[in-house]
C-alpha cells in the first residue's frame, strides 16, 4: 500500500499538496477535539440552523492549521511535522488538564511555575480522557505515514507558499470581520446592534488581526484584558472570573491561544513579581480597612486549623446511595459550640492551594495575574500565627507552593514535615496531636492534609462504593478516609481538658471540581439530589470553640475571605490592625451589610500584595 502511495506522490507537486492538506486536517481535528473536550459542543447543528455561525466557528479552527501546514512548501523533509503534531498535543492536553483543574487556560506565568509540580505529577492522570488519547493517536498515525512514505521534495515552492499566505490572510480578515462585527453575533437583534454600535469599543489586536473581547452579559461588549478580574451577579450571588482566554479560545482556537498568551505576556504592564507604587487614591481606599492603632493581641487559648485539601461541602449534606461519606464531619456540624457554614465560596485563582492557604492565614485575596506565594514570597503578610508564643505548621508535602518561605511569612516558628516522601492524613494529624500535647503555652497549629488531592489514589479505601463517575467515587473514598482521621484527632483533643478549650477550624483550601468537570456529573448529581447538580460547589467551614454557646448554621453564601476575621473574633483578637476584607460570620448583620464588594476586595488585595504594603506598617 505504501508503495502505491509513494508512486502516486512522486508525480508533480502531489506530495506537497497531499502533505499540506493531510497535515492541516490532522491539526484541525485536534482543535475540534480540544473544543469538544473543553466546551462539550462543536456546533454541528448550526450548519443548517445558523450557517454563518457554523462558518465562523470552523474557519477559526482551520486557519491556524492551514498556516502551520503551509510551511511544507518550503521544506524538503517532513519529519518536522511529526514534532509539531506532538507539540500541539502537549499544548492541547496541558490546557485541558489545567482547565479541568483551575477552570482557566494556561498563561505564561502558569507555564513558568511548572517546576512547582515537584511531587504532584501524578495529579494530572485524573484528567486524561478519550479525546486526549485520540490526539496522541493521530500523531502516531501521522508519524507512521510520514516515515513509511519517505516523502521528500527536491525544490521548495516559495511561490506557492507566499500565495497561500495571502489566501490565509484574506480568510483571516474575513473571519475576524464576522466575529468582531456585532451585526453578525448570534441572538443579537437589530435594535441591540444599533445601540452597541454607538458604544466606544476597544480591541486588543493580535497576530493576523485576532482580537479579544468578552460580553459582560447585560452590559455592553467592551475591551477587557484577558486576565483582568470582573464580576458577574446571578440570583444575587457574585461570581468572580479571572481569565478571559476561555472566550478567546471559543471564538478562535487553542492554537491561536498560544500566540495570544505569549504576545499578551510580552506587552502587558506591571509584570507579575514587580513591586508597584500606589496612587494616593489607592492608599486612601486601602486605609479604610486598616486600623491606625497597632494593637498587640494576646490570645489565651490554642488555635488549631485543619486545612483539608479539596474539601467540598456536598458530601456532608446527606447519605449518598445509603452511605455516609463524611460521617464525623456531618455529626460535628450538628453539635454544640460549633459554627457551620455550608456555602463558603472558593476565591482561589491561579495559585489554588497556595492561594487558599494565603486567604486563611492573612485574610488577603489572590493577585489577579500569577501566584502570590511564588512571585511575592518575600513580602510581609498579616497573619494570626504571630499572636502566639508557639506557632507550628505541619506540612506533609514540603516541596510545593514555596512552603519554606511562606511558612516564615505567615509567622510559623516551627515547620514540621517528613524527611522524605510525604505524609498521609493519619500521620499529619497524629504528628499534630503529639506537638499539641507537649506545649504548655497558647499555641497556633495549622495542619495541612493531602490525602484528598487529585487524582484521589493516595489511599485505598473500599468502605465507600458508589455508582458515581470513577473520579467522583475516588474522591468520596478519599474524603471518607480523611474524615476518619479527623474524627480520631478530634476525639483525642476534645477528651483533653486543656486542648478542648481550643478554637478548632476545619475548612478546605479550595474546591476541586470546576464547571468543566461538574458538567460530567450532572446526571448522577441529579439522581442523588446533590447540590453540585446546579453546577456550583462550595467549601464548608466548621469551627468548634467554647466561645460559641450553641450550634450555629449559616446558610448564606459566604466567602473564604470571611474566615480570617471570624478566627480573629473567636480567639479574642479583633483589635488587630488588619481584619481582612471579609466579615465575622458570627455577626448576621455584618453578613448582610458587607462594607466592600468581592470585586473591589480582589482589586485592593492585588494592590496590597504587589506593593508590599504591609512592609510599610510598623507593628
Amino acid at each position: 500500500m505504501f508503495q502505491k502511495i509513494k508512486s502516486f506522490l512522486s508525480k508533480g507537486n502531489r506530495a506537497q499538496w497531499c502533505v499540506f492538506f493531510l497535515f492541516a486536517f490532522v491539526l484541525f481535528v485536534k482543535c475540534i477535539l480540544f473544543h469538544w473536550d473543553a466546551f462539550h459542543s462543536i456546533l454541528v447543528s448550526s450548519a443548517w440552523r445558523n450557517p454563518l455561525s457554523f462558518y465562523k466557528f470552523y474557519m477559526a479552527k482551520l486557519l491556524m492549521p492551514l498556516f502551520i501546514a503551509s510551511f511544507v512548501f518550503v521544506t524538503k523533509r517532513y519529519w518536522w511535522t511529526i514534532v509539531v503534531s506532538l507539540l500541539v498535543d502537549i499544548w492541547c492536553i496541558a490546557n485541558l488538564i489545567y482547565f479541568k483543574t483551575y477552570d482557566a487556560f494556561l498563561s505564561v506565568n502558569d507555564m513558568l511555575l511548572v517546576g512547582n509540580m515537584d511531587g504532584a505529577w501524578s495529579s494530572i492522570t485524573a484528567y486524561f480522557d478519550g479525546s486526549m488519547i485520540i490526539m496522541l493517536s493521530l500523531t502516531v498515525i501521522w508519524g507512521i505515514f510520514v516515515y513509511m512514505s519517505s516523502i521528500s521534495i527536491e525544490t521548495p515552492k516559495w511561490t506557492i507558499f507566499i500565495f497561500s499566505l495571502f489566501i490565509l490572510f484574506g480568510l483571516t480578515y474575513l473571519n475576524n470581520y464576522f466575529i468582531h462585527n456585532i451585526k453578525f453575533w448570534p441572538g443579537m437583534s437589530k435594535e441591540e446592534a444599533a445601540q452597541l454600535e454607538e458604544e466606544e469599543e476597544e480591541w486588543i489586536s493580535f497576530v493576523n488581526g485576532h482580537g479579544g473581547y468578552v460580553r459582560r452579559y447585560s452590559t455592553p461588549y467592551a475591551y477587557i484584558p484577558f486576565y483582568q478580574i470582573y464580576s458577574e451577579t446571578t440570583n444575587g450571588i457574585s461570581t468572580i472570573h479571572a481569565n478571559f482566554m476561555e472566550q478567546y479560545i471559543k471564538q478562535q482556537s487553542i492554537l491561536s491561544g498560544f500566540i495570544a498568551v505569549n504576545i499578551y505576556h510580552m506587552f502587558k504592564h506591571n509584570v507579575t513579581g514587580d513591586i508597584i507604587s500606589l496612587s494616593e487614591n489607592d492608599i486612601k481606599s486601602i486605609q479604610q480597612y486598616i486600623s491606625p492603632t497597632m494593637a498587640n493581641p494576646s490570645p489565651q487559648n490554642n488555635l488549631i486549623v485543619i486545612l483539608v485539601e479539596s474539601l467540598e461541602d456536598w458530601p456532608l449534606h446527606h447519605a449518598i446511595e445509603n452511605q455516609e461519606i463524611a460521617p464525623y464531619l456531618n455529626k460535628l456540624t450538628q453539635q454544640e459550640h460549633v459554627l457551620y457554614c455550608d456555602k463558603i465560596k472558593c476565591q482561589t485563582l491561579g495559585g489554588n492551594s497556595g492561594d487558599g492557604q494565603m486567604i486563611v492565614n492573612s485574610g488577603l485575596l489572590p493577585i489577579q495575574n500569577g501566584v502570590a506565594c511564588m512571585h511575592y514570597g518575600d513580602n510581609k503578610y498579616p497573619n494570626f500565627a504571630h499572636f502566639y508564643p508557639n506557632s507550628i505548621l505541619v506540612n506533609p508535602w514540603p516541596k510545593i507552593w514555596n512552603q519554606d518561605t511562606m511558612s516564615v511569612r505567615y509567622s510559623y516558628t516551627q515547620k514540621v514535615e517528613p524527611q522524605s516522601g510525604e505524609w498521609e492524613d493519619a500521620q499529619v494529624l497524629a504528628t499534630s496531636l503529639n506537638y499539641l500535647r507537649n506545649v504548655d503555652t497558647p499555641t497556633c497549629l495549622m495542619a495541612i492534609t493531602v490525602s484528598t488531592h487529585s487524582p484521589f489514589n493516595r489511599v485505598r479505601n473500599n468502605k465507600v462504593q458508589t455508582k458515581a463517575p470513577a473520579i467522583l467515587n475516588r474522591y468520596m473514598q478519599c474524603l471518607n478516609y480523611s474524615d476518619s482521621c479527623i474524627a480520631d484527632f478530634m476525639e483525642h483533643v476534645l477528651a483533653d481538658s486543656l486542648l478542648s478549650q481550643s478554637t478548632i477550624v476545619i475548612t478546605g483550601d479550595h474546591t476541586i471540581f470546576k464547571p468543566a468537570m461538574l458538567s460530567d456529573f450532572t446526571v448522577y448529581a441529579k439522581e442523588q439530589n446533590l447540590s453540585i447538580a446546579s453546577g456550583e460547589n462550595y467549601c464548608p467551614l466548621i469551627i468548634y470553640s467554647p466561645r460559641i454557646s450553641e450550634n450555629i448554621h449559616v446558610a448564606d453564601t459566604c466567602y473564604q475571605m470571611d474566615i480570617f476575621p471570624t478566627i480573629l473574633h473567636l480567639i479574642g483578637c479583633e483589635d488587630y490592625y488588619w481584619k481582612g476584607f471579609g466579615v465575622n460570620l458570627m455577626d448576621s448583620v455584618a453578613r448582610h451589610n458587607r462594607p466592600i464588594s468581592e470585586k473591589e476586595a480582589y482589586n485592593l488585595s492585588d494592590k496590597l500584595i504587589r506593593s508590599n504594603y504591609f512592609a510599610t506598617i510598623d507593628n
